[in-house]
């Protein structure tokens, strides 16, 4: 539809509310603002939007979008101070700010913050000297220099304004491009800095780059330069990527020393890891154990990397190097890290595995683990123990009724309710998530049942979610049991709903960016395929408006990856997420987990991609759970051998 047909369409239908505002003239008309939004047409969305809450969500978008003045940001901030993605509309806000000349209006608004542009920030700068504040003015400039992206038009105002104290961080400014990989704002740096900073920063550029003429400059830098933190890691990151795996390996011992010879320790964390995962499934458990465990950050970082490196590096003692004490203190840092059940769980089991393998009784560390029963290692603990599965998982909690809870009168639950008419299920999840982080345990508890209640199997498992992220557990909305995945499918219904969950999370509109569609994430190709052996005719347009259609052809893929591997849920959800020929890969080089000889955990932890041994063991999770709930019984937990098959 053209540009002025949707405008006609929008005042025809701005026209029709406000002579019948019925239910259905405010959903048709919130689509087609949605729609025209969509196209940036600001205008005609605005005016076929509903009042008062629609009208809102379009402008949260415009103004999200950069397109307003700074009247019409201060005025949404003060009137929807609780709606979500406000840091990015306050961003989006500071080119309208950098556009005033009211240097009070400009350093009000900074207020509630720092800049977090080049433009916001030489506005700041400009509003603070216009008022003679000038050591705040220099102190804005320094830090805005060494850590904000600014146009080249924009750096050299900033120059000008104050060129010593902007001159006295250009150093600490391009380490930082450099090390963030903002090329063209660290060339534009060049001239301004030393001749022996230029000749590093080439280096480093040429290896992020891959120049043809890397080496000749990785050549030119001078001695003083030459052991340069950043220059290492671009030179370990080159090699990582052309797969020279000894040269990196070196390398990475060499600089690990320190955290001062790293530079930035967490920069190197996530090729750390793939190197030592390459290095254990290789046979070299000693130089993978030495390049996971010697990661040197701090115990205090609370980031994924560090408690991945700790896992790693315990599990590579365990399990590869037999030395069951150093693997001990790896995941007792792990455990002292981390506090979402899927991690804590994960410590606990394999502190008791340590325990065990050093001769202790490591029956408390896993009954501590098998309290975490929707988690991988909770049920493996379970398991170990002989503990049944907790028949709370198969109840519904008793919650206040949530019609009368305080968050059914919010705007924010009122754009959910908009959007999910309207059909964007996208931006009513971002509102619901938001609505949710402002919840007690009760609050987010009835959340879920008013989900549930709505038939958003989606909203109920995206809130349940995060709820188990603050060690909440919802169990009838973590694992709920929607009518569109039935009984009959070419695999049981418990795959088929586990798979489900993790593919969508019941979103039947979900969308991935390499075009995989709806509930099960089936690509069209993959699609016409399962059709064709099904005897049902393809039509890609079902694989989002059908959800049974979409289910059957995801089932139809399974069954096929069944027939292969057999029952093995570890090979089945393999081969589903990465495709059938990695598992037949993985058997060849690390062993059929389906084999008595073979420890299917260990088997798993060797998969080399994070996503995939993520998504085996959220797989293997919910097949437990879930043939626990259609049965309707919490008998012995048996993951082990859903796993081996």
């Amino acid at each position: 539809m053209t540009g002025k047909k949707m405008m006609i369409l929008a005042l025809v239908l701005a026209a029709a509310i406000q002579a019948n505002p019925g239910r259905a003239d405010t959903d048709r008309a919130m689509r087609t603002a949605l729609e025209l939004a969509a196209g940036k047409d600001w205008d005609g969305a605005l005016a076929v939007a509903p009042s008062g809450v629609g009208r809102d969500v379009i402008e949260w978008q415009r103004l999200r979008a950069g397109e307003g003045r700074l009247g019409e940001y201060e005025d949404f901030l003060a009137r929807r101070p609780d709606w979500p993605g406000l840091p990015l509309l306050r961003e989006k806000g500071e080119e309208a700010v950098a556009r005033s000349d009211d240097p009070a209006r400009v350093i009000a608004w900074f207020k509630a913050g720092q800049p977090e542009t080049g433009a916001g920030a030489l506005a700041y700068v400009r509003a603070l000297l216009a008022q003679g504040r000038a050591a705040e003015a220099e102190t804005e400039a320094m830090r805005a220099w060494a850590e904000l992206s600014f146009s080249a038009e924009d750096e050299t105002a900033l120059i000008a304004l104050l060129p010593e104290a902007v001159g006295f961080v250009h150093e600490l400014r391009l380490g930082n491009l450099l090390w963030e990989g903002r090329a063209k704002e660290a060339e534009r740096m060049l001239p301004r800095v030393p001749e022996d900073l230029r000749a590093l920063a080439r280096a480093r550029l040429a290896l992020q780059t891959d120049d043809k003429s890397v080496t000749a400059l990785i050549g030119a830098v001078p001695k003083a330069r030459a052991s340069d933190p950043g220059l290492a890691y671009d030179r370990f990151v080159w090699r990582m990527k052309k797969e020279l795996y000894d040269e990196a390996q070196g390398l990475i011992l060499d600089r690990s020393n320190s955290a001062d010879s790293l530079g930035r320790p967490e920069a190197w964390a996530e090729r750390r890891a793939m190197l030592a995962r390459y290095l254990m499934r290789n046979g070299k458990a000693q130089d993978a154990y030495r390049v996971a465990a010697n990661h040197l950050l701090p115990t205090d970082s609370g980031g994924i990397a560090y408690a991945d490196l700790e896992f790693l590096s315990g599990f590579i003692a365990l399990r590869r190097l037999n030395d069951p004490a150093t693997a001990l203190k790896h995941f007792q840092n792990l455990l002292a890290a981390v506090s979402t059940p899927i991690s804590v769980a994960r410590a606990q089991y394999w502190i008791g595995r340590a325990q065990e393998a050093a001769g202790q009784d490591g029956s408390a560390s896993f009954r501590a683990a098998a309290v975490h029963q929707t988690t991988f290692y909770g049920l493996l603990a379970a398991e170990r123990l002989g503990l049944p599965l907790d028949p709370g998982l198969l109840t519904r909690p008793a919650t206040p009724d949530w019609r009368a809870a305080g968050f059914t009168q919010s705007s924010v639950l009122a754009a959910v309710k908009l959007l999910l008419k309207a059909g964007d299920r996208t931006l009513a999840k971002r509102f619901f998530l938001q609505l949710g982080e402002s919840q007690d345990a009760t609050g987010i508890a009835q959340m879920a049942d008013m989900a549930l209640d709505w038939g958003e199997p989606h909203l109920a498992v995206v809130i349940a979610k995060a709820a188990a992220e603050r060690g909440l557990i919802l169990p009838h909305a973590y694992y709920p049991v929607p009518d569109f995945v039935p009984d009959g499918l070419n695999v049981s219904r418990a795959l088929a709903l586990s798979i489900a969950r993790r593919e969508s999370e019941f979103d039947p509109a979900a969308r991935s960016p390499a075009d995989a569609r709806g509930l099960m994430q089936v690509l069209p190709g993959t699609a016409k395929l399962m059709a064709g052996k099904l005897g049902k005719p393809f039509d890609a347009a079902r694989l989002f408006s059908d959800p049974a259609y979409n289910v059957a052809m995801g089932a139809a893929y399974l069954a096929d990856m069944a027939d292969e591997f057999g029952p093995s849920i570890a090979l089945i959800a393999s081969g589903y997420n990465a495709g059938p020929g990695r598992p037949r890969r993985w058997i060849g080089e690390f062993g059929d987990p389906r084999r008595p000889d073979v420890d299917v955990i260990d088997w798993i932890e060797t998969i080399p991609f994070t996503e995939t041994r993520t998504y085996v063991m959220r797989v293997a999770e919910g097949v437990v759970i879930y043939r626990a709930k259609l049965k309707g019984t919490a008998g012995p937990v048996r993951i082990t051998s859903e796993l081996k098959g």
